[in-house]
């Protein structure tokens, strides 16, 4: 049996990639990477990427993003200022806001992949609770410690 190998390049020449096939019109599904975006992406799932041309960009979308504190990053708009400044936080991150605008969005989340399921963010179930993450900000740290305990106590428990 062929064993997978895992090969990891930089960021930005991944990226580079990534938007020379969206600037095609062509969308691209990639692997999520660390935990930033918990509890609606873990590390492992995969995402479908599409360009942003033509895209709803607004509160709540997620998106990848050349940001200016922490470079690309997959997060979703916390608030789009009426000058066009926009600020994203990682689903999981408390504190950690990155700064943007519209012309350094690579690419627009489309689809979430979970094993053999998948969803869309922008279906009404999944843009409400995503929108309803995005006003608890200041809870977030307290209802993301409980998922960690109950987690927590499954993996034990089995």
């Amino acid at each position: 049996m062929e064993q997978k190998k895992e090969v990891f390049v930089r960021n930005d020449l991944f990226f580079a990639g990534v938007q020379e096939i969206l600037r095609q019109g062509k969308s691209v599904r990639i692997r999520v990477r660390g935990s930033s975006m918990l509890p609606f992406l873990r590390h492992n799932d995969d995402v479908l990427l599409a360009p942003p041309d033509g895209k709803h960009i607004r509160k709540g979308t997620v998106v990848v993003a050349q940001t200016d504190e922490s470079g690309i990053v997959l997060h979703r708009i916390r608030q789009i200022t009426k000058s066009g400044r926009i600020t994203l936080l990682g689903d999981g991150n408390t504190n950690q806001f990155e700064h943007t605008d519209y012309s350094r969005i690579i690419a627009v989340v489309t689809r979430y992949y979970r094993g053999r399921h998948s969803f869309s963010p922008e279906s009404p179930l999944m843009r409400l609770v995503g929108l309803l993450w995005c006003y608890m900000h200041p809870w977030r740290s307290y209802l993301l410690r409980v998922l960690w305990k109950i987690k927590k106590s499954i993996t034990t428990n089995n």
